[in-house]
């Protein structure tokens, strides 16, 4: 059951990343701002990393990293929102938050139901 919600979890991070890249999230972020390639290199790395999980099956403590980028991909959703809604505008990122957002809570309840 794990690995559908890391399938789909991995799948909105795609778009998710095509939003920050293609709108500055780089120039934007409030922690700190970034020349562009350095915010391409995490993102490229963050994703080998993810995908490198997916396609192994054999990894000691595969479903543990699965969760934990699940729950890691709700707080970078509910971040970007309260972002916005602290800054009373759009935010990069803004949009595929609440694909993120959307995934993990049916998750959460998939778990406890």
């Amino acid at each position: 059951m794990i690995e559908q919600f890391f399938i789909a979890s991995l799948i909105v991070q795609f778009f998710h990343s095509i939003e920050e890249l293609t709108t500055g999230f780089h120039k934007k972020w409030y922690l700190f701002k970034m020349p562009f390639w350095v915010f391409l290199s995490f993102e490229l790395i963050f994703s080998a990393f993810w995908i490198f999980v997916f396609f192994s099956p054999s990894l000691p403590h595969r479903e543990g990293f699965q969760t934990f980028f699940i729950f890691l991909m709700l707080a970078n959703g509910l971040q970007h929102i309260i972002w916005a809604v602290i800054v009373k505008k759009y935010v990069p990122g803004f949009v595929t938050a609440f694909g993120h957002i959307a995934v993990s809570l049916v998750f959460v309840f998939k778990i406890l139901f």
